[in-house]
């Protein structure tokens, strides 16, 4: 998910507090099915994609910010169809629309990797009695409007680097029936000051479910970045990976385990049938680098959707050399995703 990229193309606009236009043609840097499910970019299935920002996904760089009055807005295209059978309402609003019964359409900003999200109240719990920081509407059918209640800026209220992310769940719209590449829009008011920021990205709307390896952070308290970890030479990272696997009909993997063939090649097995490769770029010199799994794949329910998926816990041991090591992990037939590791 974190290395899509898609054909962009710029929009210049004014506000209509008549601020001055902060052009970006790369305001959209990729568009990719959730992680937290197995068809949300298949055609004719419920809406769940991410939208990346231009923005390195590294929590070391800066994300955006959304002062107080400013929006977002986000424009999906007349082939993806509202269905107009659930309401827009924020996430923990109401017991209607929290994870795990999401009988709504609804968005979430995230800060560069899963399960990380500006929240729209804090606390979240009980539905509907938190401080609102941001609030969703629509503007047309397909015009998703985020607005800010509080400025929203790196480190406030959740600690994190800012808005990197937009994340739809649109459990009331369908995909697009036919596959193919269709435009997506973003007028964000997050450039200095509020200024207004445009872009247009292409998601790819496909024929049928993939096989997938989707990271998911739910599982460690506080839902810490896996993406990018620091650790010694020779020693392991201090968080271990968390994948939710689903193969090409959507159903959850299991069994799956991690085969080392050599220091920079490892196989994903499903007994003995190869479904993944994983592929170590390590510093020069680099000896005794490893990814492993102390057990196979096993059931388990998606953090936010609660679909069934197959959970596949493994660990990275850095080699003899410090440097960045570069671990990717690759579903034949379908995505990979990719590791960082600083080792000093």
């Amino acid at each position: 998910m974190i290395k899509k990229t898609f054909l962009l193309t710029g929009l210049i606009a004014l506000s209509s507090l008549c601020f001055s236009a902060l052009a970006s043609s790369t305001l959209i840097s990729s568009i990719s099915k959730a992680p937290i499910g197995p068809d949300g970019d298949v055609a004719g299935a419920i809406t769940d994609i991410v939208i990346d920002l231009d923005t390195s996904l590294d929590p070391a760089v800066t994300g955006r910010s959304l002062l107080a009055g400013r929006t977002i807005k986000v424009t999906l295209p007349d082939q993806f169809i509202n269905q107009q059978i659930l309401p827009v309402a924020d996430v923990f609003s109401s017991p209607s629309c929290v994870p795990g019964n999401l009988q709504c359409s609804t968005a979430v900003l995230l800060q560069g990797w899963p399960q990380h999200p500006v929240l729209p109240a804090i606390p979240p719990v009980p539905p509907g009695s938190g401080t609102p920081q941001y609030s969703l509407s629509f503007e047309e059918p397909n015009t998703l409007v985020f607005t800010a209640n509080v400025d929203i800026t790196p480190g406030a209220a959740l600690s994190g680097p800012g808005i990197k992310q937009v994340h739809l769940l649109f459990y009331g719209f369908t995909n697009p029936s036919k596959p193919g590449y269709y435009p997506v829009s973003i007028n964000a008011e997050t450039g200095p000051d509020g200024t207004l920021e445009s872009g247009t990205a292409m998601v790819h709307i496909i024929p049928h479910t993939r096989p997938s390896i989707n990271v998911t952070s739910a599982f460690n308290p506080g839902s810490p970045n896996t993406f990018y970890q620091k650790t010694l030479a020779g020693e392991l990272t201090p968080l271990a990976y968390d994948f939710l696997l689903w193969d090409r009909n959507g159903t959850a993997m299991e069994g799956v385990t991690i085969q080392m063939v050599n220091t920079d090649h490892a196989l994903l097995k499903q007994g003995k049938r190869v479904v993944g490769h994983v592929s170590i770029d390590a510093p020069e010199h680099a000896s005794g680098h490893e990814v492993f799994t102390q057990q196979p794949s096993s059931l388990s329910n998606a953090p936010i959707s609660g679909i069934p998926a197959g959970r596949l816990t493994s660990f990275f041991r850095a080699g003899s050399s410090s440097g960045q090591y570069e671990i990717n992990f690759v579903i034949n037939g379908g995505n990979s995703v990719q590791m960082f590791v600083d080792a000093e």
